[in-house]
């Protein structure tokens, strides 16, 4: 039986950009900028770019559980949780009296054992034990600090997401990013996953990163999705610096959005309209 660890949850907005615009630059980026609209960029020629990060290692049991396995698992659930870097972990039965034969961590490879070293533990090798990849960017490049107030995204790593398909857009607004649902005004305070980033493109443009492989994922202003109701974890220092900036507005977690025009230049059949099938012959 599989654990994932719940989030509060929150989420929000979508349109496609005219392709011909893509080369078009914008003025010059002040500080604490405003862009709530902009072109699509070469996405085939971005997703053909390869990737700098990689996948997270992971530990495959070595052993067998000794007759105290259900209490070593709860221990190291427990000290995981109190580290705040517990993704989820898994029981080898169904019932929650099952000892923990698998854990999810929000902690790279080097982390674990850097913090396991630091508290002189022994790491049972019973459990099965997964890590998340390395970060290959900042949260924000030098290029785009001077434009925004704060940087709306959460410290620790994403677990697993619930995947409804939502659309909308993120816009910043006087150094403040904001979010709206399919084409309703962006009024909502966004809040990123960990594993986004904020960049400046060569042509000027704010945009949304893959801290992870450094790829695009969008352009500030662009229609967008993704996976919800988004969860994240929103810490209460970077919570209050962020309504401290930008007002007192809700906060809305839009995690891990993706430009709908990258999403389709991945799977153009669905650019085509869905085809009624034909009714069916009334001849005898």
């Amino acid at each position: 039986m599989r654990m994932f660890l719940p989030l509060v949850a929150l989420c929000v907005g979508c349109s496609p950009a005219d392709p011909e615009q893509s080369d078009a630059k914008p003025g010059p980026v002040p500080a604490f900028s405003t862009r709530t609209e902009a072109p699509s960029p070469n996405y085939a020629t971005l997703l053909g770019q390869p990737a700098a990060g990689g996948k997270g290692e992971t530990w495959e049991a070595t052993s067998s559980p000794p007759p105290d396995a259900k209490a070593i698992g709860d221990l190291w659930i427990a000290r995981l949780q109190e580290h705040g870097a517990l993704l989820g972990y898994g029981l080898a039965g169904k019932t929650a009296d099952e000892a923990v034969e698998m854990i999810d961590t929000g902690l790279t490879e080097q982390e674990f054992k850097d913090w396991v070293t630091e508290n002189e533990w022994r790491v049972p090798r019973h459990i099965r034990w997964s890590f998340v990849p390395e970060m290959s960017l900042p949260p924000v490049s030098q290029a785009a600090q001077v434009a925004i107030r704060v940087w709306p995204a959460s410290r620790t790593r994403t677990g697993i997401q619930l995947q409804a398909l939502f659309h909308g857009k993120v816009v910043l607004r006087d150094g403040c990013f904001f979010v709206g649902f399919d084409g309703k005004p962006a009024d909502k305070l966004a809040w990123f996953h960990s594993e986004i980033g904020l960049g400046v493109d060569p042509a000027g443009y704010f945009i949304l990163r893959d801290r992870i492989s450094g790829r695009t994922l969008a352009r500030l202003g662009e229609d967008m999705s993704w996976g919800g109701p988004a969860s994240a974890n929103i810490d209460r220092k970077t919570k209050q610096a962020l309504q401290d900036a930008c007002g007192p507005g809700e906060i809305y977690i839009v995690g891990s959005p993706e430009a709908r025009e990258r999403f389709l230049t991945q799977y153009p059949h669905l650019r085509e309209p869905m085809l009624s099938p034909p009714r069916p012959s009334t001849k005898s």
